[in-house]
């Protein structure tokens, strides 16, 4: 098991770089498995007014995390929002990030697709209009629309309910659009066990026909949508999938993976 010395924490932005061990440095990170980009929160102790004034909205922000000799991506996105405080004597500026662009405004007057169109056509068009990459696509079912089918609205709601009608999960993930089905995919198993970072004991849901465990590990760049957990705990033992959690890191405190996965 990792312990909590050697946490490394780095946020880019505008060629700038900002490391834990230099800066008192906070962050929730939320990662599920829809199209709607999520926002994260990183706070920043003290930081120069030379230096936010660098920090804007609209420009890329990335977070590496893990342990020294051991980081990875946690977060690829957008600025959202930068405010600045004070508390007592410290300056704390808060940023927020959303992992993919605003999507809220890309929407599409109506488009008429003919009989026995495919769902993959249209999912591959609505994607051009928000400009994200598909990194993955793999539908259960390719839906054939044989009325014909009306797009309208917002994109993402169009992409959600083709993929609904497909059977198949649709989010983004780092900047990049993922269709395809949480227990299917090109994922790296991770092993969780108390060994490898297991945080207390997983605790079962049932939820609108899906069963899993609520999970706990140490801070793992690794584990994010649609990752495979070999998991084995007093509880439960096997395989699940994840379908939604978050990062959280402190300098001293909270240094932590959330996740809720599906069996």
């Amino acid at each position: 098991m990792k312990n909590n010395f050697g946490r490394v924490v780095e946020v880019m932005t505008e060629g700038m770089k900002f490391s834990m061990d230099k800066y008192n440095i906070e962050g929730v990170i939320p990662f599920d498995n829809d199209p709607l980009p999520n926002e994260a929160e990183i706070k920043i102790w003290n930081l120069s007014n030379t230096t936010l004034n660098n920090i804007k909205a609209g420009k890329v922000l990335m977070v590496n995390a893990g342990y020294k000799g051991d980081i990875g991506v946690i977060l690829h996105g957008y600025i959202s929002d930068v405010r600045t405080a004070w508390s007592g004597v410290d300056k704390i500026t808060t940023i927020r990030v959303l992992d993919g662009v605003d999507l809220s405004k890309r929407v599409v007057k109506e488009i008429a697709y003919a009989k026995n169109t495919l769902g993959s056509a249209i999912i591959k068009q609505m994607a051009t209009y928000i400009g994200l990459p598909i990194a993955q696509m793999d539908l259960n079912q390719d839906y054939r629309y044989q009325d014909g089918y009306s797009a309208k609205g917002a994109v993402t709601e169009i992409i959600s309910k083709v993929c609904k009608d497909c059977g198949t999960s649709c989010y983004i993930n780092k900047g990049k659009l993922y269709i395809r089905s949480l227990r299917r995919g090109a994922d790296e198993l991770f092993k969780l066990n108390s060994d490898t970072g297991l945080i207390g004991s997983p605790a079962a849901f049932e939820q609108s026909g899906s069963k899993g465990y609520n999970l706990s590990s140490q801070l793992q760049y690794r584990i994010t949508t649609a990752s495979a957990i070999d998991l084995k705990s007093r509880v439960f033992s096997g395989r699940l999938h994840v379908r939604s959690g978050s990062h959280t890191f402190t300098r001293t405190g909270d240094y932590k993976t959330e996740m809720e996965a599906v069996i």
